[in-house]
């Protein structure tokens, strides 16, 4: 009788681990991880979910940025309102269907943020960094946009985020 061995990759041996556990299927997905016709490209994958990315294009480079996109608010108040800092990359991008001016506020947040204002087709044309936590002020776009980030304050002053500077994402018909 011959022996003969196997050796598994680390993934291959936890995702058998689960298997063993309960975790249906596993085994399966574990042999195609290694296949390179079912390999696919890598997915974000942030608080257990897949969350959008936007990327902002400076003098600097390109900064990957993930976003919660929030579509067409009635209100200036921040969906930041009440809740803990998010990460350094992290933040809103509030998007309207047609252009013109958004207005947003820092009331109720408990933590200082960056605006950035952004044109239809991606171009940053407005900043406003480290807005006080809880400020009462509204900050309006000058002239028409397509959408506004909101992010913890100091991602503006870390990746030399000027006016000018461009976000790409399908939403600004601009990619990377």
């Amino acid at each position: 009788m011959q022996n003969f061995r196997v050796t598994l990759s680390r993934r291959q041996c936890l995702k058998l681990a689960g298997l063993a556990l309960g975790g249906a299927g596993l085994l399966r997905d574990a042999v195609a991880d290694e296949r390179p016709d079912t390999l696919e490209s890598p997915r974000v994958q942030r608080h257990s979910v897949d969350q959008p990315q936007i990327t902002i294009a400076t003098a600097t480079g390109r900064h990957t940025v993930y976003v919660d996109i929030v579509f067409d608010r009635d209100t200036s108040d921040s969906t930041l309102k009440g809740k803990r800092p998010p990460p350094p990359d992290e933040g809103v991008l509030f998007v309207v269907t047609v252009v013109r001016p958004i207005s947003l506020s820092n009331s109720g947040v408990p933590f200082a943020t960056d605006i950035l204002f952004v044109t239809q087709d991606g171009r940053i044309i407005e900043i406003h960094p480290a807005i006080m936590p809880n400020d009462a002020r509204v900050f309006t776009a000058n002239i028409p946009v397509k959408a506004a980030l909101q992010t913890r304050a100091g991602l503006i002053r870390s990746l030399d985020i000027v006016a000018g500077d461009h976000v790409l994402h399908k939403i600004f018909g601009r990619t990377v």
